[in-house]
Formats: structure tokens, sequence, C-alpha cells
């Protein structure tokens, strides 16, 4: 295979990877209203709960460890072929297995203490049957890193997709039947944390069909080696693979703030002890809507770091600067029209997926986190690909310190309405933070003045003529789900429609920068008519 072969083809497993992980994260959002729907907000507390647990594990091994293993199989088919890049998966599996085992086993057994922490006892049971999924960790990621560091990336994206689709499709089903059976809402817990497992068993299972598929020759590995290997690789390993999947755990870390913080401090505050708990499931509702939001923010952004990776590379510092902005320019544009127009419709929304109203203030609040969600997102990926991997992570724990401690302050006082307040401002600390760092490190060009006008100017616009056709459809059209749907499905259709006009109205972007972007590089034709 030649250079320019293998390049290619590296390029669409990269693509795939791409699109299987949006497809996962936009299922992995959505699928949680009808959960809610099937099981209230007291199901949904139960497995907001929980989820947390199982979002790390599956985070880090998809968009951690693999990515280190990865590297390092690479190299050592490079060095010495295609015997010592397999020790190297089997040592990283050696590695992970019995730090997850620990880990496994630590959970299980304190699954009582966590429950208790979090202010609920019925909890020990979700909490022991998700622990399991800790022991999927090295299979999913000694199996990607290998296959990705040969250049493989086919595995990765089916294996990821075959979990999610499973996980979903189990965790559906359970709640289904657990709701027809007159079950309590945390039988619905534990059937969710069922289909979780088997989601995750059904990824392994996909990997390991296709590591017997290659025919792997493991009877002529060194077992010394693969000791050696396992004793080499400790640190780089867990540092490196931890710091690169730190980004990517963002709202899973904050989600685990609040549910070792939001219940106990509402009853502290007086409230009983299930309308707490109803409580922290409907401030929950905001979370698929926030997950959805930053994903399209994040993938619009996320077109220009390969770009900026290139050019790096290439040591052409301009140009890596100019994506660098224009990157952080996309997910401050995306994530504050997604943030302007959530908080506007989101009464509406609201109705539209859960239900009843109830909670919309809290959505309104959250919303404004995605102004700095996707920039987060953006400059992360930006510092790392300067080899910066520390300050992400670091900057990302400064802001769940500050999550955490707004918590503390803010709920006595506010409720949830406090949660979301120290929600917004954690993400703010973290992104205005990884903002300063790359413009006094010159890794970007910072937006101009001149744009920032122009793109105040924009959303203003648009958010005017929101709220105006929402006024207008709440006095046509009646109330209930159905209209609440009707006008969720029609203000967001049009008002990102007139989003993407006031875009090229005020020329936020050129010619070449519209190329390059999702969507807009669609509608260049049409650009070329408007502005002849």
């Amino acid at each position: 295979m030649t250079q320019k072969s293998k390049g290619n083809r590296f390029l669409n497993g990269v693509l795939l990877v791409t699109v299987a992980t949006f497809i996962g994260k936009v299922l992995s959002a959505l699928y949680r209203v009808p959960y809610q729907n099937m099981t209230g907000d007291l199901g949904y507390y139960v497995y907001q709960q929980v989820y947390p647990f199982y979002g790390a594990a599956m985070v880090v091994s998809l968009y951690g460890f693999p990515v280190v293993i990865a590297k390092m199989v690479t190299e050592a088919e490079l060095k010495n072929g295609d015997k010592e890049a397999l020790e190297t998966a089997l040592a990283s599996f050696v590695l992970l297995s019995i730090f997850h085992f620990v880990l496994f086993f630590v959970l299980f057994f304190s699954a009582p203490i966590i429950a208790n922490w979090m202010g609920d006892v019925k909890l020990t049971t979700p909490l022991q049957i998700i622990s399991v999924v800790f022991l999927f960790v090295p299979f999913f990621s000694s199996m990607r890193g290998f296959f990705q560091g040969i250049g493989d990336m086919h595995s990765t994206a089916v294996s990821h997709l075959t979990e999610q689709f499973v996980r979903v499709a189990c965790i559906l089903s359970f709640a289904a039947f657990v709701v027809y059976a007159g079950k309590d809402a945390y039988a619905a817990g534990i059937g969710a944390a069922l289909g979780s497992i088997l989601g995750g068993g059904a990824g392994v299972l996909y990997l390991s069909y296709r590591v017997f598929r290659s025919r792997p020759s493991f009877v002529s590995l060194s077992f010394q080696r693969v000791k050696n290997r396992v004793r080499e690789m400790t640190t780089t390993l867990f540092v490196q693979g931890f710091l690169i999947a730190m980004t990517s755990m963002m709202f899973i870390l904050y989600q685990m703030v609040d549910a070792f913080t939001l219940p106990r401090l509402l009853q502290a505050s007086g409230l009983g002890a299930l309308d707490a708990k109803e409580l922290k499931g409907v401030f929950d509702r905001g979370q698929p809507l926030l997950q959805f939001g930053t994903v399209i923010a994040s993938t619009f952004a996320m077109v220009i770091v390969p770009l900026i990776h290139r050019e790096i590379t290439e040591n052409n510092m301009a140009r890596s600067r100019y994506f660098g902005g224009l990157a952080v320019r996309v997910a401050l544009l995306i994530g504050a029209a997604a943030a302007i127009g959530l908080c506007l419709i989101a009464e509406p929304v609201n109705m539209m997926l859960f239900e009843n109203k109830e909670g919309t203030i809290f959505i309104r609040i959250l919303a404004f986190s995605l102004i700095a969600s996707g920039v987060i997102t953006t400059t992360s990926a930006v510092m790392q690909g300067h080899n910066d991997f520390v300050r992400p992570a670091f900057f990302l724990l400064l802001g769940l310190l500050v999550k955490a401690v707004g918590n503390t302050l803010f709920i006595p006082l506010s409720g949830g309405v406090g949660a979301a307040i120290a929600t917004v401002i954690g993400f703010v600390v973290t992104a205005g933070s990884n903002v300063y760092v790359i413009y006094h490190k010159n890794w970007m060009d910072f937006p101009p003045l001149r744009w920032l006008w122009k793109m105040g100017k924009a959303l203003f616009f648009m958010g005017i003529f929101v709220y105006g056709l929402l006024t207008l459809l709440e006095w046509i059209v009646p109330d209930g789900r159905v209209g609440a749907t009707i006008i969720s499905l029609v203000v967001a259709s049009i008002g990102a429609w007139m989003f993407l006009q006031f875009t090229i109205q005020f020329s936020l972007f050129t010619k070449e920068e519209r190329v390059r972007l999702p969507l807009l590089s669609q509608m260049e034709r049409y650009i070329r008519r408007k502005e002849s």
C-alpha cells in the first residue's frame, strides 16, 4: 500500500469515527427524553445520579486511553514490527485491567457509602450494577488503541455505535417493562444500569470478534517483554490518557458535582426528600439540550482543528494562529446563537420534550453555558494540538471547583436556580482561562472588535426575529403539548435559517472560511448569487 493510500485510508477512518461519535452523542442526548416521559422526574433523577459513573468510564475508553495506546502501537510497529505492536496492546490491557478491577471493587463495595453521600441509600443497587462497566474499559481501550494504531479506525467507530444502539434499546425497553409492571423509579434505574452493561458487553464482543478475525499470533509473543512494557508505559498511559479525556468529560463531571450536592443541599434547605429528588430530576432536563447544543457548536468548530494541526506540523505558525482564531470564532458564534435561541424557546421546548413547563427557568439559565462549552472544547483541542495537555485539564478542574463552591453558596439561597448559575460561572471560568492562555501564547488570532460588533448585531437581530415569531405563534397556536411541539420546531427551524441569513448579511466569514464550514459550504452557490 502506498503512503498516499495509507493517508487516505487514515483520513477516511478519522471521518468515520467523527461521524460515529456525533451520532453517538446525539443518540445519548435524545433517548433521555422518552426515558423521562416513561419514568417521570423521579425516575430521571435516579438515572442521572448513576449515569456520571458510566459516562466517565466510556469517555476514557473512547477519547483517552485508546489515543495514547494507538500512538504507542504505531511507534512499536514502526520500530520492531507487528509483534511488538501486539505486545504493546497486550501490556496496556494488563495494566488497565489491574487498575479498573480495583476501581470496580472499590465502587461496588463502597456503593452504600456513595449512595449515603448522595443522600439516597436506595441508589446502592444501581451503583453496584453500573460499577461493572469499569471492567469493560481495559477491553475497549486496548482493542481500540490497537486497531487505531495499525490504521483501522473502522473498528472503533462500529464498536461505539454498537455499544450506543444496544444500550439505548435496552434502557428504553427495560423502562417500558418496568412501567408496565408497575415497579418504582429505582427499578427503572436498575434497568438503565443493566442496559448500559449490556451495551458495553455488545461493544466488547464486536471488538473481540474483530481481533480474532485478524488472527493475531499470541503464541510467539514474549511475555517478559509484555511485562517490561507494562512498567515502561504506566505513567504515560495514565497521565496522558486522563488528561486527553478530561475535556470530553466536561458535562459528566458537572453532573457528578450536582449528583453529590444538589439533592442534599436542597434537603438541608428544608425541602422534603421526595421533593428534592424530583426537583433534581427536573433540573437535569437541561442536560440533553446542553449536550446537543454543544455537539452542534463543537462540530462546526472542530472541522477547523485538523487544519491547525497540519499547519503546526508544517511549521506555518501564522496560518495555525489564523485557524485557531477561526475555530474560536465559530464556536463562540454558534454557541451564542444556540444559547439565545434556547433561552427564548425554552418553555415550548420543555413542554414538547418533558410534557410540562416545570424547570423552564433552569433551562433558560443553563442555556448560557452553551456560549462557553463550545469554546472550551475548541480551545482545549487547540492547546492539545500544541502538546499542552495539562492546562486544559487544570482549567476544567478549576471551573469544576468554582461550580462546587457555587453550589454550596447558591443552592441554600435559591435552590436549583443557584445550581444553574454555578454551572454557567464554572464554564465561563474555564473558557476564559483557555482563551487567555491561547492568546498570550500567540496560538490564535483574537477576534477583531469589528467582527465582535458584527456578531453582536447578527445575534441581536436573530433574537428579535425569534422573539417576534414566538410571540405570534403563541397567540395563534393552541396550548398543549402538540401546540408546543409545533411552536418549537417552527421557531427553531426558521430561527436557524434567519441566523444563517444574518451571518451572510453581516459578512461574518470570508469565502475561504465559508467553504471550510459545514452547511455554509453547501450554501456557497446561493451566497455568491446574493453577493453578486
